[in-house]
């Protein structure tokens, strides 16, 4: 196993080293010197990390440019949303506040306030046709009066063009028009209106006689696009970058129409398409609010430029503006930031190799060479060159590194002539003492054999002794395991049980507190139903008061009539009040009930759940003293499995030691023979070194 390791730790160094190797390989087929290498590589790299930065930083920056750019669409299309929602809303109050000029226009033609007339004289002047011309001559805002039929509201006079430009009177208020269902209510509509094929922002309010009963209608409304036509001209005067603009489409009325556009307007866009036939106007009229990317073509033959528009609803009006521009507009200055680390990259790079191949010849190549011309020295054999150390740097530590090693072989030389005589006397006692030791590591070998095979037959036993006994621990540790998730499970079915009955006591006191209040809110209601029965005594008191003043209390009679039908309407809504409060009480009752009852429930399953886990808690210690003790059974076999273990591994190991001092000794026996041979070849050898400096005087 220990050579296996050593041969992987030896194959991944071999692998980490190859793509050195390979630097290498491409380094030594330059013909040039170790500056010049070292100088183009440190270029090499110094260009890479120059470029990969220029594109990094580029790609940064058009990132960077191209979310500022998005930002400032959405942020130039709400400000074009919120001025046209601003607009449209101005209009709306202004629809509704020529509404009550208009009907002012007929109060000023009675002697008396409209909600005191019948419904006939309230129709005879409704249908006074003289207020409607008048009011559209001064305020250039369409007008129209309605008087009711049934269910159906005709215009009896309007400034409105129908079809074929035909003023449209005698017509009925259509049933799809959003403010009839209002109407017949009583309830006054504000809003966008189609009318004939043109969109109104309109302003409805009922008229009704001195019974309430609704018997006509007034009408203001204002053309949509002549009415939004400057803030439309304001959108459409901005521009955004080389090709960006702003645009307003409908996606109401008429979706898909151009409302306000530099090229297309009033024109249906729905089913254009861009240059690869993506359908954009109709994903916004899907969409209605977001950010949409596609491609167009500004010409014939021009290659496809990527917009983004973003995109946002109004509601109300209906539309949708939208701001757009050109998505390379942002690529601009992040290329030219590119381009220009690029350029600048490409010029230092000559500058730079000068400066390394500079610095490096005076530093790096003349000292390389005094350092091989020493090299060469000692490796021909001459151990008393003149070694000089100029600089304490990794050349200076190789200078004194070739020191040392010339010093060494200098001794090493010299002690090995006197130390070869001495290893041949030892290869002599070595043989003797080799011949005596062979015999006995045979003998010794045998019995060690014997002991071995015994040995592993009481493993083998061990061994399963351990296997079933650590089957029994599993089982006990499961057993054990399984009783504490079912304590843990009883003990939190009892927090639940207990968390159950203390939210059923809180709902209890809360709903007794709702029935005291609601008992409060009875009390209320009989102080309001005295206070309408004094509200009516005083409008009695003030009728007959006006009534015999004479013709100059008839208005105070129309007022003190007013408050007492308001009073019988409190009357008649606190007697409703008084009926759901009585009801109210009635659940709540019922509900105490049933609260107690629920109560007494869970009172019982508690019980029961706390006697369930005193029995587990007894389950649970009786599993805890059986998984103990097999854990301790398991943990002698094992003891006992390990220990024999190990014994079979010496005896296996003092085996192969025998073996191997066997052979050993062979080869010791035959290398004594050789030594005797090889110092003398040793000693020969080393007569070829200088030792010292006179000519005859050698090691």
């Amino acid at each position: 196993m220990h050579k296996f390791l050593n041969m992987q730790s030896h194959s991944d160094v071999e692998q980490a080293k190859g793509k050195e190797n390979i630097l290498a390989f491409w380094l030594h087929k330059l013909q040039v010197g170790v500056a010049m290498k070292l100088g183009l590589m440190l270029v090499s790299f110094i260009g890479i990390l120059l470029i990969g930065a220029s594109f990094l930083l580029s790609n940064y920056l058009a990132s960077q440019l191209e979310n500022n750019a998005l930002e400032v669409l959405r942020s130039n299309t709400r400000i074009f949303h919120n001025n046209i929602l601003t607009e449209y809303r101005r209009v709306m109050k202004d629809a509704e506040r020529y509404s009550n000029v208009y009907i002012n226009n007929y109060q000023n033609m009675s002697d008396v306030p409209l909600r005191s007339l019948d419904s006939d004289a309230l129709k005879a002047l409704l249908n006074d046709t003289r207020i409607n011309a008048h009011f559209t001559e001064l305020t250039s805002v369409f007008a129209s009066t309605f008087v009711r039929e049934g269910d159906q509201f005709v215009r009896v006079s309007t400034t409105l063009q129908g079809k074929e430009g035909r003023i449209a009177t005698a017509t009925v208020l259509s049933h799809d028009n959003p403010a009839l269902a209002g109407l017949i209510k009583n309830k006054s509509y504000s809003g966008v209106v189609v009318l004939y094929g043109k969109q109104f922002i309109s302003h409805y309010e009922p008229i009704s006689d001195k019974y309430g009963q609704v018997v006509g209608a007034v009408a203001i409304g204002f053309d949509v696009k002549l009415a939004l036509q400057p803030v439309i001209k304001e959108l459409l005067a901005v521009h955004i970058g080389e090709g960006g603009y702003a645009y307003v489409m409908d996606a109401g009325f008429s979706p898909g129409m151009m409302v306000a556009h530099p090229t297309l307007v009033n024109q249906h866009v729905e089913n254009l398409t861009d240059a690869h036939g993506y359908k954009r106007y109709s994903d916004i009229l899907a969409r209605k609010n977001g950010t949409v990317y596609y491609e167009t073509v500004s010409g014939y033959g021009a290659a496809p430029r990527k917009r983004v528009a973003v995109f946002e609803h109004i509601d109300g009006i209906n539309w949708i503006v939208a701001t757009t521009s050109f998505v390379d507009d942002v690529a601009k200055s992040s290329n030219l930031v590119r381009n220009s680390l690029l350029i600048f990259s490409v010029l230092l790079m000559p500058v730079i190799l000068l400066l390394i191949a500079f610095t490096s010849r005076i530093l790096i190549s003349k000292r390389l060479k005094n350092v091989l011309k020493i090299s060469q020295s000692i490796a021909q054999g001459d151990l008393t060159v003149d070694i000089q150390i100029d600089h304490k740097d990794e050349i200076g530590e190789l200078l004194n590194a070739n020191e040392k090693m010339r010093a060494s072989l200098h001794a090493l030389v010299g002690g090995v002539v006197t130390h070869a005589h001495h290893v041949h006397e030892a290869a002599l006692k070595i043989t003797e003492a080799v011949d005596g030791q062979a015999s006995t590591s045979v003998e010794t070998s045998s019995s060690v054999a014997e002991i071995t095979s015994t040995m592993e037959e009481l493993s083998a036993s061990s061994t399963q002794i351990a296997e079933h006994s650590r089957a029994v621990v599993d089982i006990a540790n499961v057993t054990l395991e399984d009783c504490n998730k079912g304590s843990d499970s009883m003990g939190e079915l009892l927090t639940r049980m207990s968390d159950i009955d203390s939210d059923n006591q809180q709902s209890m006191r809360e709903i007794m507190m709702l029935g005291n209040k609601s008992k409060e809110i009875s009390r209320v209601m009989v102080i309001i139903n005295n206070v309408a029965d004094q509200t009516k005594l005083i409008a009695f008191n003030a009728a007959l008061e006006a009534s015999s003043a004479g013709e100059s209390g008839k208005r105070f009679s129309v007022v003190a009539a007013e408050i007492r039908r308001l009073a019988d309407s409190v009357t008649e809504s606190t007697f409703e009040i008084e009926n759901k409060i009585s009801e109210i009480q009635n659940s709540i009752n019922r509900l105490v009930l049933n609260a107690e009852k629920g109560s007494n429930s869970i009172k019982a399953g508690t019980k029961a759940c706390k006697v369930s886990a005193e029995r587990l808690h007894d389950i649970v210690a009786t599993a805890e003293q059986t998984s103990t003790a097999a854990m301790q059974i398991s943990l002698s076999t094992q003891q006992q499995k390990t220990a024999s273990n190990q014994v079979v591994m010496a005896l296996r190991e003092i085996v192969v030691a025998s073996n191997y001092t066997s052979q050993s000794i062979k080869d010791i026996l035959s290398i004594s023979q050789d030594m005797t041979q090889l110092s003398e070849e040793l000693n020969q050898a080393s007569q070829s070194f200088k030792l010292a400096d006179g000519p005859d005087e050698q090691a």
